[in-house]
């Protein structure tokens, strides 16, 4: 059940800044998780290599579209992050822990990416009036924090984050996809330049290629790993706004190949054999209420993996679920700032991938009237300010890798921005089971040729 916690929890890491150093004394502690996977490591490809400060990717023109921003003239962005407003963190942090808690309830292996969520959630945020903006506000944000403070906030935590190195790599790219009939509203545009760093490009959504563009930057930017993030374009369809990140960093200390070796991991259906890395050594060991934790750093300390195990008589899920949501990454954080103790590790290797709709997960966390046609107000989106718009799908894609030589991660979320006024049709049919068919005269209302296919055979 401990692989569901790990898989989770991966890419959670880059929310928080964390210094890892000293040793002490001994500890024990055997993790599990789910199969193994072969490491490799790849650069990402539009990053340019500094060892420090923001390494921003700038927006990238895309063949077959028009560059909305080709005319909107973006703020210089801050060389070095700027403050954080007042409560953000707090508010950020609990809206991680809720929709971590919340994704929990899907059965399996799952792995999410709030920072992923929450910036394509702030730039859709740019768009949103009245009763749905304050519904975004109440999800996003605490109390008395607005959308400008969100803004502000986002393009600092991005300046942050992004960075690479020899051994790591932080990515964090937006952009926003509109149909060519879509006339968006300037200052919507002006803002997701300013603090998002956001490529804007008009296509035609009726045609096929469209969709092969928009999951190719997907794929450019999470360097391959989430190749598409949109299966189709509805007819409704108007606008994407998609958020990706791309992780990938070596562990401050390798875990040897040799003391790699198979042993039983306990899955919730029976015993399977993995492969487990091995390692004793000076680590973060600390304990949470009814659960014991490790970290590990990675080679840019400014990240770390965690991992937690609950009680063994304790559902990992069912341990998520009774945290406080607006306390548990603090407490995380703390562990992990605690002198580090000697430890005897067993770590599976592990590659994960996972995607879900978050309408559900969203909706009880409060921004419920976004996705309601009748009621949503978008009207800061489009330059004739009607009220037509609303948020259709919000979908998240995540993948993971842990082996010997470290970690890689990637995500993608897309917030899908339908009109309520052109009709879609839900009803579907799959003929897969026996049926009847034919060929009808319709000038006579009479069968050329009648039957049933039971078990079809391949064309010739």
């Amino acid at each position: 059940m401990m692989k569901r916690l790990f898989s989770a929890t991966v890419l959670l890491v880059s929310i928080l800044a964390l210094v890892l150093s000293g040793c002490a004394g001994p500890a024990t502690i055997t993790v599990a998780s789910s199969e193994p996977a072969p490491g490799t490591t790849e650069h990402v490809p539009g990053i340019t290599q500094e060892s420090t400060g923001a390494t921003s990717r700038p927006p990238q023109p895309v063949a077959g579209a028009h560059d909305l921003m080709a005319d909107v003239q973006a703020v210089a962005w801050p060389a070095e992050p700027e403050a954080l407003p007042v409560g953000w963190t707090d508010a950020s942090s609990r809206f991680s822990a809720l929709l971590f808690q919340t994704s929990a309830a899907n059965p399996g292996n799952f792995m999410i990416s709030p920072p992923s969520v929450y910036l394509a959630l702030a730039m859709t945020l740019n768009g949103a009036d009245s009763t749905t903006r304050d519904a975004m506000l109440e999800t996003l944000a605490a109390q008395g924090l607005t959308v400008t403070d969100i803004n502000h906030a986002a393009r600092s935590w991005i300046t942050s984050l992004n960075r690479a190195s020899e051994k790591t790599t932080v990515s964090i790219t937006n952009s926003i996809w509109f149909d060519q009939n879509f006339v968006p509203f300037q200052p919507f545009l002006q803002a997701n330049a300013d603090y998002f760093n956001a490529a804007a490009q008009k296509l035609d959504f009726k045609d096929p290629q469209t969709l092969d563009i928009i999951n190719g930057w997907v794929s450019e930017a999470t360097n391959g790993r989430i190749e598409q993030i949109i299966n189709q374009i509805r007819p409704d369809a108007v606008m994407f706004l998609i958020n990706a990140i791309y992780f990938l960093a070596d562990w401050e200390i390798p875990f040897e190949k040799a003391d790699t070796r198979s042993q039983a991991f306990l899955a919730p259906d029976g015993e399977v054999e993995v492969d487990f890395m091995h390692r004793t050594g000076a680590m973060k060991f600390y304990q949470l209420e009814g659960a014991t934790g490790i970290g590990l750093p990675y080679a840019d300390d400014r990240f770390a993996f965690f991992a937690v195990l609950p009680a063994a008589d304790t559902d990992a899920r069912a341990w998520l679920s009774g945290q406080d949501p607006a306390l548990l990454f603090d407490e995380v954080a703390a562990g992990l700032r605690q002198d580090p103790l000697v430890v005897d590790l067993a770590l599976p290797k592990f590659e994960s991938r996972y995607e879900d709709s978050l309408i559900n997960e969203l909706s009880q966390m409060g921004m419920g009237l976004a996705f309601q046609p009748d009621q949503a107000d978008f009207t800061q989106m489009i330059n004739s300010h009607e009220k037509i718009i609303y948020i259709g799908e919000v979908k998240h894609k995540s993948f993971v890798r842990v082996d010997e030589k470290g970690t890689e991660a990637a995500a993608a979320t897309s917030v899908e921005m339908r009109v309520t006024s052109i009709p879609y049709s839900e009803h579907q049919i799959v003929f897969d089971r026996p049926f009847v068919y034919g060929i009808m005269d319709l000038a006579t209302g009479l069968p050329l040729f009648t039957g049933v296919l039971e078990k079809p055979e391949p064309a010739s």
